[in-house]
């Protein structure tokens, strides 16, 4: 149980600095994975041959699986402390706000976070004054209970990865460990939001806020910080966007159907639930009324019957529809922007293009889409996807494996923006 002493002097940076230092040995564990790979097994596999060779190469991959495991699982623990200190830091301005506003309100704060007013005949003769005491208390609350929901779900992951020392298997690590601890480091950030407060209440709270401190909620939580009534309109008009879809109902479709396989058509889904949500948050489609799906300069899908088995033939879709490389093409050549790492925001659509040799399609090629639904003030991009369908999974955590995987692969970020 967190109090307003607790908060008031907590030290989130601390969090922060343990984050850190897991991470140096994640990306030492990652490294020798890697090393093994292309210098140990590859070299086994091309010069030692004979039964020999292939029980050394297997003792190997055995050895670079344990690394691999090792550091999903530590990366799970800086996802948690991560969000941590980031949900942590912002609970506590949110308090340091709500004090300033106290006393700058004629009220002095006692040790235990209780308020009183200078002049205490004010509280009984003043309206206003007893308005103001009502309020700066009740942000002084909000504060604290933001701490506690924090706390409690930050313990809960922690205590729940203390079970997963000593795991043996890969998919469960990557699937299950490192998945619930990347959405975790999401919801830290959405516990530090204002809960069941009136919009007056809601307002102070976000001005209290630094712009870096808005920014992070806009980027990290968009659904949930649109919803809040109380944040300023030309607030969520710059959530929604002004790009030919809302990139707020975007995000929103996402995480609702992340695990929704009645939307499946294809084999592979993953450009499939891009282009579906991008419909859905209202982006327009465009085809030729002669040429139809057979368009190749257009992106939508013709009549569906809803049976998949017809529905999921070559030409009930555009290319662009379906495919990762050619939904890149036609998002870029239609308008869209690539957008820096460091400037990706939720509603941009996320590409995996093939960087080197060894991977599911030839150097330069796109094959694999997903959507942007949050970026953490660490500056981790969480994607969410189908086929397989994850959500909010972290980019930080799950490229090294994919790599290993996969072959080196470049990270592109499109923000569509419809010109036609």
């Amino acid at each position: 149980m967190v109090d307003f002493a607790q908060l008031r002097d907590a030290k989130p940076e601390s969090w922060q600095h343990a984050a850190d230092d897991w991470l140096k040995l994640a990306k030492e564990a990652e490294q020798s994975a890697h090393d093994i790979y292309a210098n140990g097994t590859a070299a086994l596999n091309e010069h030692w041959t004979d039964q020999v060779g292939q029980h050394a190469a297997q003792r190997l991959k055995d050895l670079a699986n344990s690394f691999e495991i090792a550091a999903v699982e530590i990366r799970s623990v800086v996802s948690t402390l991560d969000g941590l200190a980031d949900a942590a830091k912002l609970a506590q301005q949110s308090l340091y706000s709500a004090i300033d506003y106290a006393r700058r309100s004629g009220m002095v704060v006692g040790a235990d976070g209780q308020l009183t007013m200078s002049d205490p005949r004010a509280m009984h003769n003043d309206p206003g004054a007893q308005q103001l005491h009502s309020e700066s208390q009740r942000l002084i609350a909000e504060a604290v209970a933001e701490a506690n929901r924090i706390d409690q779900d930050a313990f809960a992951e922690l205590d729940r990865l203390t079970g997963t020392v000593g795991q043996t298997d890969l998919g469960k690590a990557m699937n299950e460990d490192g998945a619930a601890a990347s959405q975790t480091e999401v919801k830290l950030m959405a516990d530090a939001l204002p809960k069941g407060q009136d919009p007056a209440a809601v307002a102070a709270w976000w001005n209290g806020l630094t712009p870096l401190q808005q920014d992070e909620f806009a980027r990290a939580v968009p659904v949930q910080l649109y919803d809040l009534n109380g944040i300023p309109q030309n607030v969520k008009d710059q959530l929604k966007g002004d790009y030919g879809y809302d990139r707020v109902e975007l995000v929103r479709w996402a995480e609702k159907n992340w695990n929704n396989s009645d939307i499946d058509i294809f084999g592979n889904n993953c450009t499939q639930f891009v282009s579906t949500g991008l419909e859905h948050a209202g982006m327009e489609q465009k085809m030729s009324f002669w040429s139809g799906t057979l368009d190749p300069n257009g992106w939508g899908h013709g009549w569906q019957t809803g049976l998949d088995s017809v529905d999921g033939h070559n030409h009930s879709h555009t290319a662009s529809w379906a495919s990762a490389n050619d939904n890149r093409n036609f998002m870029v050549n239609h308008g869209g922007e690539t957008i820096p790492l460091n400037q990706a925001r939720p509603g941009d659509i996320l590409y995996l293009e093939q960087a080197g040799p060894g991977g599911p399609t030839d150097p330069g090629k796109v094959h694999h889409a997903a959507i942007v639904t949050s970026v953490t003030p660490d500056g981790d991009i969480h994607y969410t996807q189908h086929t397989d369908s994850r959500l909010n999974v972290s980019l930080n955590g799950r490229l090294p494996h994919n790599e290993n995987e996969e072959g080196d692969q470049n990270i592109v970020i499109v923000r569509p923006h419809p010109n036609y």
